[in-house]
């Protein structure tokens, strides 16, 4: 399922709304109150089972340095996001087939960050996570990536 970003935005004002109404900052929410907010949000926004990518939270624990930047602050929520350099290394370990967009952000994020050759990607990825876990599926995932870009990446 894709998610366009003022249907996402509209997820996040109700968000903070429920976070409001029940008093409570994100950070300070236990995970029963906030495993019910999301449940109201998936309802409220006829989501599907997993709107949330819970796949993320396994990767997240590799990384290395962490650069993120301020997205949006709500009363009681604040969006962060990673930087694109940190974005790119994520979008390379996690690889997934179609339909998840990995490889389209990657390729776009490749292009905005200038990067022509194997090695200034995998000097990026390193500069985030341990390139001992780029495995077959990130082997072929790079040799595409490059190729599409217009490079050999062998």
């Amino acid at each position: 399922m894709l998610m366009d970003k003022e249907k996402l935005l509209q997820i996040f004002d109700y968000l903070n709304e429920r976070l409001k109404a029940n008093q409570l900052q994100l950070s300070e929410v236990n995970q029963k109150l906030l495993e019910n907010i999301l449940e109201m949000a998936k309802f409220t926004f006829n989501l599907s089972e997993n709107w949330i990518n819970e796949e993320i939270k396994e990767p997240l624990k590799s990384i290395i340095k962490e650069e993120i930047e301020t997205y949006k602050v709500y009363s009681n929520l604040k969006i962060l996001k990673p930087k694109a350099e940190q974005l790119l290394a994520m979008k390379i370990l996690a690889a997934r087939p179609e339909p998840a967009k990995d490889f389209i952000d990657a390729f776009i994020l490749c292009k905005d960050l200038n990067i022509r050759t194997k090695e200034e990607l995998l000097n990026t990825v390193e500069k985030y996570l341990p390139l001992t876990l780029i495995g077959e599926r990130q082997i072929r995932f790079i040799k595409y990536l490059g190729e599409d870009l217009g490079h050999d990446w062998e």
